[in-house]
């Protein structure tokens, strides 16, 4: 799902197609396990009392169960489809089929121990993060809402004197897409995307990008599903191009020079079609509340 992990499939092919089919076959596995685990969420663990921080700290435990599952061998699957692929393409080399992998799974999570792992999550955040220079090296982002105002109100300033808004308002969609710098999309590797507005690699981009389970809705039911998001170099970069987003855009042209009117500007951005969720306009302007409240 991620067009440079595809190109880079692409030319694998072409020096070994054994080895891609492999790889093929284990992305299918990845991107099968982590649908089988979104749904397993979706019916089991909910809540009224949850919160979209909770939401959050279970996506990315979820991730880190499918990453080890896979590197533990996965369910097999990826084994069947390599051999059907390979006998396809006439590449078998007569080996026999290979039993699936036993996957000895994590114990079930309760609601206390998520919890309890989710504050400890964040005091660690907050610690390793004090310095500039560790957010310039793709460290996360404090752990607290205070020093994640601190650390992007430099960034937004610029942003925002270009767009005729508050900076706050900017922080506060930041905070609102990357769950206060909590649930930053990152690459396969590790490596911090850095994309603070969850701003999609579509249409002319030719930056870097990083694939990513996210929440649309349609006729006001949620689902999920894979996109390709833009990758950056710093959060610095990041509002740059979020501010090129809804200066040149004509979607967004009601939202500029909006000041300290964070309604307003939520709702330009919610009648663009910035994001899909019907509350996303009141999303942002409670969050943008909350900021100016700190």
């Amino acid at each position: 799902m991620d067009p440079a992990s595809t190109q880079g499939i692409a030319e694998l092919t072409r020096k070994d197609p054994k080895a891609a089919m492999r790889a093929v076959a284990g992305q299918f596995e990845g991107l099968l396990l982590s649908q089988l685990m979104s749904a397993m969420r979706e019916n089991s663990l909910g809540g009224d009392e949850d919160s979209g921080e909770m939401d959050t700290f279970r996506g990315m435990y979820d991730q880190q169960l499918v990453q080890g599952m896979i590197q533990s061998g996965g369910m097999g699957l990826a084994n069947v489809l390599t051999q059907q692929l390979m006998r396809a393409a006439n590449l078998s080399d007569g080996q026999q089929d290979l039993p699936p992998v036993a996957v000895q799974l994590p114990p079930v999570v309760s609601q206390a121990q998520l919890r309890q792992a989710y504050g400890e999550s964040v005091n660690a955040g907050a610690a390793a993060a004090a310095t500039t220079a560790q957010l310039a090296a793709g460290d996360p982002l404090p752990g607290d809402k205070d020093g994640f105002v601190a650390a992007m109100l430099p960034h937004a300033r610029r942003a925002a004197e270009r767009l005729g808004v508050a900076p706050e308002v900017l922080v506060a969609h930041a905070a609102l897409e990357s769950g206060w710098g909590r649930r930053m999309l990152r690459q396969p590797d590790g490596q911090n995307s850095f994309n603070l507005f969850g701003i999609k690699a579509a249409g002319n981009w030719q930056g870097g990008s990083v694939a990513a389970l996210t929440t649309e809705y349609e006729s006001g039911k949620a689902k999920k599903q894979v996109e390709s998001f833009r990758a950056y170099q710093s959060y610095g970069q990041a509002f740059d191009d979020y501010a090129q987003l809804i200066e040149t855009s004509p979607r967004y042209r009601s939202a500029l020079n909006q000041g300290n009117d964070f309604g307003a500007y939520a709702q330009a951005l919610q009648r663009g079609g910035y994001a899909t969720d019907p509350a996303y306009a009141a999303k942002l302007q409670a969050v943008a509340k909350s900021v100016v409240a700190l």
